[in-house]
């Protein structure tokens, strides 16, 4: 793991040492490589080591199948073997797919994460999960598989759309609620902006939390699940609208306000508190409105995750500052009870709401 301030202008080198005189393949997309591709290409250039750019459509609706077997093709089509290696270079949709694809390609081929958004430096891009979306739910498709290396690079978020920024705070802020007390605390008080020390130190703070968990549960068998605060719903709001309503980031937060509203409404918080850890939520930035949402389809959703378990669905609860636990068998009469807390469909027309 490489954390800081021009890692990319330094990362042809660092190759080099982990695979000297092997290809690189790097996986990205067309905005990211117009932002960053010629600092990369140049950085390889300096070291001497040959790279082969492998573009992938935009948008996390395009992490798919098809988009890992057009992948599949270009590097049957160059000849790539386990000699060679791949760059995921981009955000989590790129390092998602780039992951699976060298997870399955040949049965396993080497690569490591370059994550250009926050969300992909603190999340994705951390604890080997790799994988793409089914039709029918977020990320039902994937395999544990580790990269040789994470490069963070906090100069390459200052290109970041504000809004998308935003979503990578939502997901930051998680760990904050799952144990990184100062963390929660720090963004409490006052947003993060990109560039400051503020910032870098959130950064090592979510991923060292983030590899605390891992480390003790890689295949999710316990602790792990931890890590699932505010995604029940989270992805089933992406699903619902898409994946393209919602950013992901914006999804989990809200489904962190949804498990806090249940959590006060089982007492187990305080008003009080969960009235602080909701604004601290918001305190993020504005959550976009969930009047257009179907409750129905969101739930389909969320009855189709992958942390639907033999004990029927379970579901992160917060029950303090900085701590949560995991709730075997929640009922979907909940579920639904927070999305109409959330004011999913609210305001919607009488036929629209019949047609359900």
């Amino acid at each position: 793991m490489y954390l800081g301030e021009g890692l990319l202008h330094e990362l042809g080198f660092h190759m080099r040492k982990l695979w000297p005189g092997r290809r690189i393949g790097v996986v990205s997309q067309a905005r990211i490589w117009k932002l960053h591709g010629s600092e990369l290409a140049s950085s390889f250039l300096r070291a001497g080591v040959d790279i082969v750019p492998l573009p992938m459509p935009e948008g996390e609706g395009r992490k798919t199948l098809e988009t890992v077997s057009r992948l599949y093709d270009r590097l049957v089509g160059r000849s790539f073997t386990r000699e060679d290696a791949l760059v995921a270079f981009g955000g989590g949709t790129v390092g998602d797919s780039a992951g699976f694809v060298a997870a399955t390609y040949l049965r396993g081929v080497p690569y490591v994460q370059v994550p250009t958004t926050l969300l992909a430096q603190i999340d994705s891009a951390i604890g080997a999960k790799v994988g793409v979306n089914h039709p029918r739910g977020k990320n039902l498709i994937g395999a544990l598989y580790r990269p040789r290396a994470v490069f963070l690079d906090p100069g390459l978020l200052a290109t970041l759309p504000e809004r998308e920024f935003r979503s990578g705070l939502f997901e930051l802020i998680k760990y904050g609620f799952i144990g990184r007390t100062r963390l929660l605390k720090r963004m409490e008080s006052a947003p993060l902006r990109p560039g400051g020390r503020a910032l870098v130190e959130s950064i090592a703070d979510g991923v060292a939390r983030k590899l605390e968990v891992v480390r003790e549960d890689e295949s999710e068998q316990g602790l792990r699940r931890i890590l699932n605060f505010g995604h029940t719903i989270g992805h089933g709001l992406e699903a619902a609208g898409d994946y393209r309503k919602l950013t992901h980031g914006e999804a989990v937060g809200w489904g962190m306000v949804g498990a806090i509203r249940l959590a006060r409404r089982r007492e187990r918080l305080s008003p009080s508190l969960a009235a602080r850890l909701e604004a601290a939520v918001r305190n993020v930035g504005p959550l976009p409105t969930l009047r257009s949402f179907s409750k129905r389809r969101i739930l389909d959703a969320v009855g189709k995750d992958k942390k639907i378990g033999m004990l029927g669905l379970r579901f992160v609860l917060p029950v303090g500052w900085g701590r949560v636990e995991i709730v075997e068998s929640f009922p979907m009469t909940e579920i639904a009870w927070a999305l109409e807390s959330l004011g999913v469909g609210r305001q919607r027309s009488r036929s629209t709401i019949h047609g359900e």
